[in-house]
């Protein structure tokens, strides 16, 4: 069964990992973007990371798409710290040099949707770490994401240095959806015994 659904952006889109991209996600680990983050020794230690990445959406723990641009893998979109019950999350974008901020941008928001209209996600969280790049901030606030907190010397930089977490959040407005008896909300498909009004009669209306 499929967990990880594909999806589209401007310019792009986001899929599921697979066996076949170990290469590309080698090459993006080989060039990580958070300041103080190891490089994988070995290539087949990914290979697990695609297992997980299965197990964590079937379970609703985490997600991880592979981002591309007009063909190329140049980063990736993760969900982690899922707390399905309490409809929150943290986001998080991994991209090559190579990755502009506007495709970014389409492919966090694109993944964002579908969490929101999937499983109804209402807090997303997302971390900039101090060293990342600043237009990542920039974006934050484009997407209606606010600096909540900033955590002094929070994160790990090597062995002996630290580095400070900005912890942005962005609480999704839309409307939740409403639970109800059979039949209620005026939803025909709820109830066998509600008619349907024909499109003749909704243009009298």
């Amino acid at each position: 069964m499929k967990f990880t659904p594909e999806l589209e952006f401007e310019g792009g889109k986001v899929r599921p990992l697979t066996l076949d991209d170990l290469d590309h996600l080698w090459n993006i680990y080989q060039q990580p973007e958070l300041p103080g983050q190891s490089k994988p020794k070995e290539k087949e230690q990914l290979a697990r990371l695609v297992d997980y990445s299965i197990k964590m959406a079937a379970t609703q723990r985490g997600m991880m798409w592979l981002l591309e641009v007009d063909g190329q893998v140049l980063g990736m979109v993760n969900v982690y710290d899922w707390q399905a019950s309490l409809l929150r999350l943290t986001m998080r974008v991994d991209g090559l040099p190579e990755l502009s901020i506007k495709h970014r941008q389409a492919a966090l928001s694109a993944c964002m949707d579908f969490l929101a209209k999937k499983y109804h996600t209402r807090n997303f969280a997302y971390q900039w770490i101090d060293g990342q790049k600043e237009e990542i901030r920039t974006m934050l606030t484009n997407l209606g994401f606010e600096l909540r907190a900033t955590l002094r010397d929070a994160w790990r930089v090597g062995n002996s240095g630290f580095a400070n977490i900005e912890q942005y959040h962005l609480l999704n407005n839309q409307e939740k959806p409403k639970a109800g008896r059979l039949g209620e909300f005026d939803n025909p498909a709820q109830n066998i015994n509600k008619d349907v009004p024909t499109e003749t009669q909704k243009e009298t209306k």
